[in-house]
């Protein structure tokens, strides 16, 4: 018939997912159900068809024109006046009723916004109620276990069939509509006030501990989400980051939060988390951060696309350049605690979006986003410099970032044998940053504090063990660069290292710079607090399975997180020193008895310092600690020989990427290898 789409049921047929004969009039099944048939309607489609098409157009398309845009047309859909309800069905059609029960169906997209009694979520109105909308593809409730209740606003679906899968039945066009109905859905929620609560929130409970590992303060956990209330690059790096994350862990969420007979509140929910596109919303959320940092240190209102490329750590070292050159025009050569405010949340949105980049990132690439942090720490210096000659002291803000940066820029060294970013050398840049350091560089015991800083011993501790890993990655830097030298014949350059720091002559690989490391490291050892310490340990744990043999690694438990974290570095530091210590042409080993001995004094050094990492991971600390053992058990995984422990370690940093969504699959792929 002219004017009528074809193949399209009527409505009461399709209200109850049974197969229609498209008779006009009337169809036969209505006809034979002695009920009147109630027509047939043309589907409406959303104008906007959908995140895909706006994706593969526009990737970062501003979140407001898109919330707006999608808004206005679920508005619209939303004032159109629904279909009538079909009557009841008679007894007749009982029997066509059970068969369609026996095969479940997945129903096509809702024509209109018209609330669903049986399974439906919400989203917050802008008006200032919750709006309703049913989502497509879900089975009737009749047909499964799950349950709905309400929290706030909203309607959590529960029970098993929360997760939702397409079925066989549905044709490719109904799982296309539905896939755009849920793009839209999720698009419509992009920078509203519940979405950035929920990444806030979601940030505050899961990521900000990671940055707050070294900082009793916690300066990224209580600090940075209260500005983020004034500062949007901050509040969309926060956003950026929790996003990822979501992304990686699929939308799931852990539950260590939730409590046993209480509902969580609206703020942690999100409808249908695990069918939204968390990795669309991390780039967008992304863009957003770093064109406001441009944004806020420029005094145009807008800024380039190649400006917005730029790393975060490169557009604070802008800014801070434009900071030295109005102080050196300034009659007043202090720095105000507005700007230095500003320094503070520029570093720490600087901070939060490498944390963003490398998530996902082989070990090996990670040095790569840190180039830029050391002239952003000196100029920060000279900025602080004082005229009454006394020494500069970092603000609480900036220190907190300064050893993230300090932790990560080891960390990221390791992998290539590159000298770090930060020169352990440069005692006024660790001075500021909390150390007591006399002349030579040596460390204070750790009960003397800093006047300045809310350090507690613990924090303490760490930090002094964080630069004499830095000091320990330039000498393995060192060590590597001469073995290179030695084997061309002349000096060598790595191509990536003009870009760090080059080694200092105390740095040379020599057995006099190995012992005063050592020396170091059992000093730092000696003197750290009791808290240090374990306070549970299984020697021999034995798994609760039938004929299972014990593990060949302990499990050692740390009552604070910060300390477990510290005492594996340790390890960790004392056996890249025993696996890379100089020969000494005079006192070295002169029989081949003596170089025995010694290979056998080796390997009981480096058994035991394996056994210590591998068995802080077993003990399975905080996921602070946690994402920060990743280069600790590449490098512990790399001396096993058991099949038995390797297995553990590969289980372990799989676990790591599973529970904590950070990449680990390149260091199983090259343990493996």
């Amino acid at each position: 018939m002219p004017g009528v789409p074809s193949n399209k049921s009527c409505e009461r047929c399709k209200k109850r997912h049974l197969k229609c004969d498209e008779a006009r009039p009337q169809c036969q099944r209505c006809v034979a159900a002695g009920v009147e048939c109630p027509g047939y309607v043309q589907t409406r489609k959303f104008i906007d068809q959908g995140a895909s098409v706006r994706r593969r157009y526009a990737p970062y398309q501003e979140s407001s024109t898109a919330s707006s845009d999608a808004r206005n047309t679920l508005r619209s859909h939303a004032a159109k006046p629904s279909s009538p309800a079909p009557e009841q069905e008679p007894q007749a059609a009982a029997v066509e009723q059970e068969q369609v029960q026996s095969q479940p169906h997945w129903p096509e997209p809702p024509r209109n916004v018209q609330p669903q009694p049986a399974v439906r979520s919400a989203v917050p109105a802008w008006n200032g109620n919750p709006l309703t909308i049913p989502f497509p593809g879900q089975p009737p409730s009749s047909h499964s276990s799950r349950s709905v209740s309400r929290h706030g606003g909203y309607e959590e679906i529960t029970g098993p069939g929360s997760v939702h899968q397409p079925s066989s039945a549905a044709s490719p066009s109904q799982s296309e509509e539905r896939e755009e109905f849920r793009d839209i859905f999720s698009e419509l929620m992009t920078g509203t006030e519940h979405e950035m609560s929920y990444l806030v929130r979601y940030y505050s409970d899961y990521l900000a501990s990671w940055l707050d590992i070294s900082d009793t303060g916690n300066f990224f956990s209580a600090y940075v989400p209260v500005r983020a209330i004034d500062e949007e690059f901050s509040r969309n790096a926060i956003a950026a980051l929790a996003a990822k994350h979501l992304a990686k862990m699929k939308g799931m969420t852990a539950a260590n939060n939730t409590g046993m007979f209480t509902s969580p509140p609206t703020m942690e929910t999100y409808p249908n988390a695990s069918h939204v596109d968390w990795s669309l919303k991390a780039a967008n959320y992304y863009y957003l951060a770093v064109s406001q940092m441009n944004t806020a240190i420029s005094d145009y209102g807008s800024v380039s696309t190649s400006a917005v490329l730029e790393s975060p750590i490169a557009i604070v070292n802008q800014w801070l350049s434009l900071q030295t050159s109005e102080m050196e025009r300034a009659v007043d050569k202090t720095f105000d605690d507005a700007t230095c405010k500003k320094a503070e949340n520029l570093l720490a949105t600087s901070a939060i979006l490498t944390l963003y980049k490398i998530l996902d990132e082989p070990g090996e690439n990670w040095q790569s986003y840190l180039t830029g942090i050391k002239p952003a720490f000196s100029q920060i210096l000279t900025l602080f410099n004082r005229n009454d000659g006394s020494s500069p002291s970092f603000s609480t803000g900036i220190t907190a970032v300064f050893w993230n940066f300090a932790r990560l820029d080891y960390l990221a060294s390791y992998y290539n044998r590159l000298p770090t970013h930060l020169d352990p050398k440069d005692l006024a840049v660790w001075r500021a940053a909390g150390l007591s350091l006399d002349d030579q560089g040596n460390a204070a015991p750790h009960e003397t504090m800093p006047s300045g800083h809310l350090f507690s011993r613990e924090d303490m501790a760490t930090n002094v063990l964080t630069r004499l890993l830095n000091k320990l990655t330039n000498f393995l830097a060192a060590a590597k660069r001469s073995q290179l030298e030695h084997w061309a014949g002349g000096p060598s350059e790595s191509p990536t290292a003009a870009s760090a720091n080059p080694p200092s002559p105390s740095m040379q690989p020599t057995t006099a710079t190995w012992l005063k490391l050592s020396f170091e490291f059992q000093s730092w050892v000696e003197r750290i607090p009791e808290t240090f310490r374990p306070c549970l340990r299984l020697e021999r744990p034995k798994p609760f399975t039938p004929d299972a043999p014990p593990m060949p690694f302990p499990e050692i438990f740390y009552s604070l997180t910060a300390c477990a974290s510290a005492m594996q570095q340790y390890h960790f530091g004392r056996l890249a020193l025993s696996l890379n210590r100089p020969v000494d042409e005079v006192s070295g080993p002169s029989t081949g008895f003596d170089r025995l001995q010694g290979y056998r004094e080796l390997t009981k050094e480096v058994d035991y310092r394996c056994r210590e990492i591998c068995g802080v991971a077993l003990g399975r600390p905080r996921g602070a600690a946690r994402v920060q053992m990743i280069t600790l058990l590449y490098a512990a995984g790399q001396c096993l020989e058991k099949p038995e422990e390797r297995q553990i370690v590969a289980d372990l940093l799989r676990g790591i990427e599973a529970d904590l969504g950070w990449s680990t699959a390149s260091q199983v792929q090259r343990l493996k290898r």
